[in-house]
Formats: structure tokens, sequence, C-alpha cells
């Protein structure tokens, strides 16, 4: 590996901590919004109680994060000619 490559790599290392924080507040951001907008269209669209429609944000709100981070995972730990 040259300097340069090295340098690089530390770059786009101390780049992605440096953003961490702001990754997180989007992950609850979008956590957030899937929430409320599940619970708000199951109560009002289906008629449900607010306490079915908490149950159901919360079931499809973890589907959908979850999903990510397991999908996330498979592509890192995916090998060089996979594909």
């Amino acid at each position: 590996m040259t300097d340069r490559q090295r340098a690089s790599g530390e770059a786009s290392t101390a780049l992605w901590h440096r953003y961490r924080f702001v990754r997180w507040l989007a992950v609850l951001a979008y956590t957030g919004v899937v929430f409320g907008l599940c619970a708000v269209v199951w109560h009002w669209a289906r008629g449900k109680s607010w306490d079915d429609s908490f149950s159901f944000a919360l079931t499809v709100t973890v589907s959908a994060v979850v999903g990510q981070w397991i999908a996330a995972v498979i592509l890192r730990r995916a090998g060089r000619g996979d594909d």
C-alpha cells in the first residue's frame, strides 16, 4: 500500500467518525417518521384504537430498520467475487 492510499484510507475513516453522530440522527429521524406515519394512518384509515396503532407502528418500524441493518451486514460481508 502506498503512502497516498494509506492517507486516503485514514481520511475516509476520519470522515466516517466525524459524521457518525449525524448518521445516527438520520436513523432516529427515519425511525420516528416511519413510526408516526404508521400509527396515524393505522388509527385514522382503519379506525383502530391507539394501542393497536402503536403496536402496528412498532412492528412496521422494527421490520423496516432491522431489515436495512441486516441488508447492510450482508453486503459488507460479501466477498470480492460475490455478486
